[in-house]
């Protein structure tokens, strides 16, 4: 397998390097994570939160699924949410989509029983909730504006949960942000989608996603 002996040939030597650099970096970062926050992303490949974040290793606990989506009824991501809150103790949480994103466009495209496409229904549940808004834009523009609108959806589920309502109630300091990386230009964007307490969510979403 050429693309494993390449994969290992790299690793192996980013190890040299990044010991020829810090010689204690290996011994310290075994020794314990502390990550600075939880990214809840995309699993597209052009997506790697390290490298489009530029941060060191160790910074980002990281959940990664089809079109970055944050569903209360899954074990994993419940599992990964509360690990980061309760015994990493996180400060931070990102979740971050793209444009261009395929399950995005899958979501409009087409449905049916496929796991992906059960998956993605939760994707067309937030295009029927804003669909008056949707239907007018041409086809790309929908699928970036439905990008962002998941991501506004993930949050808010997030923002809902018991677990971070558990940790805003004791005092814990958990900010819970949306971003949009533009697969073009290689940016991030704030989508002004930011909040640190129950207080604050709800001022700005608890009539909205009541029902």
């Amino acid at each position: 397998m050429p693309f494993i002996k390449k994969m290992i040939a790299y690793n192996h030597s980013w190890a040299a390097e990044v010991t020829r650099d810090k010689p204690d970096f290996f011994k310290t970062i075994a020794r314990a994570q502390s990550p600075e926050t939880l990214w809840i992303g995309c699993s597209d490949a052009r997506v790697g939160p390290d490298k489009l974040g530029g941060l060191p290793m160790g910074s980002l606990f990281v959940h990664r699924n089809v079109a970055n989506i944050f569903a209360t009824n899954d074990l994993n991501s419940m599992a990964v949410l509360e690990y980061a809150i309760d015994v990493l103790k996180v400060p931070n949480i990102i979740v971050c989509g793209h444009y261009g994103c395929g399950g995005i466009h899958a979501a409009l495209e087409h449905s049916g029983i496929q796991p992906v496409d059960l998956w993605l229904d939760q994707v067309r549940f937030v295009f029927n909730r804003h669909a008056k808004e949707l239907k007018k834009l041409p086809k790309e523009g929908r699928a970036n504006r439905l990008a962002e609108l998941n991501v506004e959806a993930q949050v808010h589920n997030i923002c809902r949960n018991t677990i971070v309502r558990e940790a805003w109630k004791r005092g814990q300091d958990v900010c819970v942000t949306g971003l949009i990386f533009d697969i073009h230009d290689g940016h991030l964007k704030q989508l002004g989608i930011e909040f640190r307490s129950q207080e604050e969510w709800e001022a700005c979403y608890g009539e909205a996603f009541s029902d």
